[in-house]
């Protein structure tokens, strides 16, 4: 047997040893051989590069950045799943925010200005924070890792390993977390899962459809490179 095939072998047997985790948002058994442990750590390694491949930090105005981490740790503080939780604003006038695995979350100011309420600010922010509490961003690398037959879940955490030669580079893990379509489950689930969170924390549930409107009119009639940019990880849709 070659190296290709005792890899994919060895994936599979993997998913059988790890079994189904249950889901801290959902209550669903699910897939799960990326502990929370590497999740934190490809969060915490990933956030900043992250932040610049998109922008940077937007410096000009100190108090939004934290009136937006203010509004982001009330629905935290209501979520789930406790974990670290970061919110910055972005210097990029696409509007779009995105969710890196273990709660580091970013908001471009270009979808701020789309905003017409602080409810629909949680509405995008508790959206953001399924996605991190549920593991959306861990799946889709889980679902890359077994699409490859490559055990990388075992060669993150062995430095010496045989296939640590097959791990991707840093930075390019980032822009893919970042850049990922999450499939139309996910979507719903951030949707349904983050309006209950908005109701925890005292915010009308509703402004989220109201975003979703919002959404749907900004994607109208724009050019391709735009629409890509602003829904890249987040299409939206009528049904949403």
């Amino acid at each position: 047997m070659n190296k290709i095939s005792r890899l994919i072998s060895l994936t599979f047997l993997l998913s059988f040893v790890y079994g189904c985790a249950v889901n801290p948002v959902t209550g669903k058994n699910e897939l799960s051989f990326i502990s929370e442990a590497t999740e934190l750590s490809i969060g915490a390694e990933q956030y900043q590069p992250s932040q610049q491949s998109q922008g940077g930090l937007y410096k000009v105005d100190p108090e939004l950045t934290a009136y937006v981490s203010a509004v982001g740790q009330r629905l935290a503080n209501v979520s789930d799943r406790p974990l670290p939780y970061e919110f910055v604003v972005l210097n990029n006038s696409v509007p779009n925010a995105w969710a890196l695995p273990g709660g580091k979350i970013a908001v471009n100011r270009g979808l701020l200005l789309q905003l017409n309420s602080e409810a629909e600010l949680a509405a995008v922010l508790g959206h953001e924070i399924v996605h991190a509490a549920a593991k959306h961003g861990a799946r889709s690398m889980q679902r890359g890792m077994l699409m490859q037959g490559l055990v990388l879940a075992t060669a993150i955490s062995a430095a010496d390993s045989e296939y640590s030669n097959y791990i991707v580079g840093g930075a390019q893990v980032g822009a893919q977390l970042i850049t990922t379509r999450y499939g139309r489950d996910a979507e719903l689930e951030s949707d349904y899962y983050g309006m209950q969170y908005m109701a925890r924390a005292g915010y009308d549930p509703a402004a989220a459809i109201t975003l979703q409107e919002t959404f749907v009119e900004l994607s109208a009639g724009r050019a391709t490179s735009f629409i890509d940019g602003l829904f890249a990880s987040h299409p939206p849709s009528q049904a949403r």
